[in-house]
């Protein structure tokens, strides 16, 4: 029988469309929604610059658009500390979700390379973003302070089928503070229609353009904001560019990615041919049978047709035995005080001479009278050590049973008496026959052997496709703790306002 590798196949196939679909990303058509961290929202945005550790007075971002749908970006930002600080963060996000107008949707995951900062800085990655930790350790400064931070942006492959687009945010929802004074240059590579060029700004998913000027010089944007960007606001450009507008934008998926997807198919051809060589039952020609294989009894034909056996299975013997001539088992009906009921007496005919264990511990154990039986487990214990010097095995149970004092026979018993007690018989005898010797008996070797190879190959596939979201993004890790330790809002120590990412 080789029906072992039925789920470890499906495994396989289900991992590899997982990986592939979290590779690729098709949608098509126009309104954007980062997949940042939300901050929670406080009862208004309105704070006073005193109100924060510190404000950003003036934002100025510079970016260069590449053909190949990356960006060069130059940020120079000037910050007022009200209290002592050693400096800030800059958090970048490396995974975006778009959500446009007409309900469509997308996902990407960035690339940021060429980091260059004016001030002592660090990179790690965390829920997601390039965290950029930019001050020092050994100093503090109050007052104002400012930073030119500059690096590659690459968002990888335009989603869109029919047109290109550009949906970038300027200035993104992770900052803690009020910022004002946003300026922003954008070089776009080519021409571009510029009525189909819009601007939003304020709390996730607003569309409001009312606090952002701009003009546009050939193929350059020059704009800034009217109004402060309160903390937890963005900045976000959209533009619907003509497809083919964006040429020689990679996938960004790495060697490695590559690498993980052709093992991943490799190990599914693996098992496809395990599965044809080992899986696959030969093919039965069904004939009819009136009675049960020479020399197995109902149970042990139960345990070769199923692979295994349950207690209905063991409760069949009853019949086996009553024909074999040991006991008879005839209706009863049992009057009551206002009614009648059916019930059974089975009796014994003569003592059980065959051979087989589990049909003398059946037949035994309906016979046992209600007695208790004293338990001598150092007796027990004795027997299984005279067993295993003699080469033999037995169990625990099977030793209990031999260790204790005989019970009380009967030559018949009803329901009652079997109830509330004949099940410990039934369960012996699953164990006996259930065991892992018996079903080596039936499977064969060869196919029980592979399924560890398969459950390896999904484990190495697994560790694979775990390490590099872990290393680059930060998320498998965090999604295994939200699952286990669930919070309503992200962890902040400033409980007051909600505040979350406060500056170093």
């Amino acid at each position: 029988m080789k029906r072992i590798f039925n789920k470890y196949t499906l495994s396989f196939i289900i991992l590899l469309i997982s990986i592939l679909l979290a590779n690729t990303s098709k949608v098509n058509a126009v309104s954007y929604k980062s997949d940042f961290i939300k901050l929670e929202e406080t009862s208004t945005n309105t704070y006073s610059s005193s109100s924060y550790d510190y404000v950003i007075d003036n934002y100025d971002i510079d970016m260069v658009v590449n053909e190949n749908n990356t960006f060069d970006i130059t940020e120079t930002i000037t910050a007022y500390f009200n209290v002592p600080k050693h400096g800030i963060f800059r958090k970048i996000p490396l995974k975006n979700s778009v959500t446009r107008t007409d309900g469509s949707k997308s996902n990407n995951r960035a690339k940021i390379t060429n980091i260059s900062v004016s001030e002592n800085y660090t990179t790690s990655n965390e829920n997601g973003y390039k965290v950029i930790k930019i001050g020092n350790a050994n100093s503090t400064f109050t007052g104002k302070h400012s930073y030119t931070i500059k690096y590659k942006y690459n968002i990888g492959k335009d989603p869109l089928k029919n047109v290109d687009e550009l949906y970038f945010n300027l200035i993104g929802d992770e900052w803690d503070t009020n910022i004002n004074n946003v300026s922003f240059t954008i070089t776009m590579p080519k021409s571009f229609d510029k009525s189909v060029l819009g601007f939003s700004s304020g709390n996730v998913g607003s569309t409001n353009s009312s606090n952002v000027t701009y003009n546009v010089n050939g193929n350059t944007i020059i704009g800034n904001t009217t109004n402060t960007l309160y903390a937890g606001q963005a900045l976000t450009v959209r533009l619907t560019l003509p497809e083919g507008y964006f040429v020689g934008a990679n996938s960004n998926m790495d060697i490695f990615s590559i690498f993980v997807i052709v093992l991943c198919v490799v190990f599914v051809l693996i098992a496809d041919r395990l599965w044809a060589k080992y899986g696959k039952d030969d093919e039965v020609i069904e004939t009819v049978e009136f009675y049960p294989p020479e020399g197995y009894n109902s149970a042990e034909v139960g345990f070769l047709y199923n692979g295994s056996v349950d207690t209905k299975a063991v409760i069949s013997l009853l019949i086996f035995l009553a024909n074999q001539g040991y006991l008879k088992i005839e209706e009863t009906e049992e009057k009551g005080l206002f009614s009648k009921s059916k019930g059974f007496r089975i009796t014994k005919i003569k003592e059980y001479a065959g051979n087989n264990e589990c049909e003398r511990i059946f037949f035994e154990g309906l016979f046992k009278g209600s007695r208790a039986r004293k338990i001598n487990i150092s007796k027990a214990k004795e027997i299984m050590q005279g067993a295993k010097n003699q080469g033999e095995k037995i169990s625990f149970q099977d030793a209990l049973e031999m260790s204790a004092d005989n019970y009380d026979k009967k030559n018949s018993v009803t329901a009652s008496d079997l109830y509330d007690n004949f099940y410990v018989t039934l369960n012996r005898i699953k164990s006996k026959i259930n065991s892992k010797e018996n079903k080596n008996k039936i499977f064969e070797s060869s196919a029980s052997g592979k399924g560890k190879y398969l459950i390896l190959m999904i484990i190495a596939v697994f560790i694979l496709i775990t390490v590099k979201p872990v290393i680059e993004y930060g998320e498998a890790i965090i999604l295994i703790f939200a699952l286990i330790f669930p919070r309503n809002r992200p962890y902040c120590t400033d409980r007051k306002s909600y505040r979350c990412n406060k500056n170093t």
